[in-house]
């Protein structure tokens, strides 16, 4: 009788003190030895350091301590910070020992907690969570590529090789360390009319960043280069430091907690709880309409991201910002005519004269670039709309 009481008094956790105490049963997830995972942060300068332990419970619920409030699933952060897209199904077919459906999207929090505290040493922001996970952080280096490796890295990616860390979106990609900086290299082929279409949309991305940068709002760094018949977009990453180093970095999902809204009204209401400021929000807002003005139809809450500061919530640079309306559909026929005008929402509404300054220079510097014939008469028709 004693031994069994020890074991289920093994299982209960205490939250809080006095009349505030809690009390939680915790629960071993299947596939997990374990239902108590250390938690750590990497800095700027590539230090690992304890950032506290996650704890699962009954009733899907977790905690991460030593902060006891208990979330249903998994904290926002750790469900941020899972493989998804490109490189999330890339993440399943190298790590096919761990069991994990091939679609990222039917993942259940089990599933996730099982990639990240497990193979989870180089996931987008600075977190590390599990022992196995911290183990392999320790044995992790990261190998410079040659811009000359790009077409074969490419190759290799769409064959189904792990290139990489997984950073979300669904354009095919690759990470790579190159001048020692982390980057996100994007690429396409010309062999079909799609794959041509996402060598154009390449082009319009490089080209909305820069138009935003020159404006100064701050934007992720990148690059167009053209090898072997093949077009890359490389991004600098903002969630990574030199070779070493990695930041902390939320999506606007986790931060506002929503799953579906858009940018400016997410940010509208965590203006209204003061987890972000008045040019916090307006920076947001204002990437809204600009996306809205240049035809980004793609504009979720993954593709917006934050920096956790002491007073809140800093927008991090600007990214994946181009016009997602003409991007080949599963069907695979081309989008030819021109998209309805954008109108203003209610939370873009202050800046939407703003935005529509920044949209009609980048829909001129469209005009400019080498495009298929397709793509540069869609440019031409929005140059004329300006």
């Amino acid at each position: 009788m004693k031994r069994a009481y020890e074991k289920d008094a093994h299982r209960v956790l205490r939250l809080g003190r006095a009349r505030a105490t809690r009390y939680a049963a915790r629960r071993t997830l299947a596939g997990l030895s374990s239902d108590e995972f250390p938690v750590f942060r990497v800095d700027s300068a590539g230090r690992i350091a304890p950032a506290g332990t996650l704890m699962t419970l009954e009733a899907d619920e977790s905690v991460w301590l030593p902060d006891e409030t208990i979330v249903d699933g998994l904290p926002p952060e750790m469900h941020d910070i899972a493989p998804r897209g490109f490189l999330g199904r890339s993440f399943v077919r190298r790590h096919a020992e761990l069991g994990l459906p091939n679609d990222v999207r039917d993942w259940s929090d089990n599933h996730v907690l099982r990639a990240i505290s497990q193979r989870g040493e180089d996931l987008p922001g600075n977190l590390v969570v599990g022992r196995e996970s911290f183990d392999r952080y320790q044995q992790l280096r990261a190998n410079e590529t040659a811009e000359k490796d790009f077409p074969a890295r490419a190759m290799a990616a769409l064959a189904g090789e792990h290139i990489g860390s997984s950073a979300g979106g669904e354009q095919p990609k690759f990470t790579a360390l190159l001048d020692g900086q982390h980057r996100i290299v994007k690429f396409a082929t010309n062999a079909t009319d799609n794959a041509r279409r996402w060598q154009d949309l390449l082009a319009l991305e490089h080209v909305a960043l820069q138009t935003l940068a020159d404006a100064g709002i701050d934007a992720a760094e990148s690059q167009l280069k053209d090898a072997d018949g093949m077009r890359f977009l490389v991004i600098t990453r903002f969630d990574r430091v030199a070779e070493q180093g990695r930041r902390a970095v939320l999506t606007l999902t986790a931060a506002s907690g929503r799953a579906n809204a858009s940018w400016a009204d997410a940010a509208y209401e965590m203006l209204q709880s003061k987890e972000l400021n008045e040019a916090g929000f307006r920076r947001i807002a204002l990437l809204d309409a600009f996306g809205a003005q240049i035809a980004n139809t793609d504009r979720h809450l993954y593709n917006v991201s934050l920096f956790p500061s002491d007073h809140g919530y800093e927008v991090a640079p600007a990214y994946d910002q181009l016009p997602m309306a003409y991007a080949p559909p599963a069907s695979g026929h081309l989008r030819m005519t021109l998209v309805d005008e954008a109108v203003p929402a209610v939370n873009t509404l202050d800046v939407w004269d703003e935005a529509t300054v920044l949209a009609s220079d980048f829909w001129r510097r469209a005009a400019e670039l080498t495009l298929s014939d397709d793509m540069r008469m869609i440019v031409k028709q929005h140059v004329a709309r300006l």
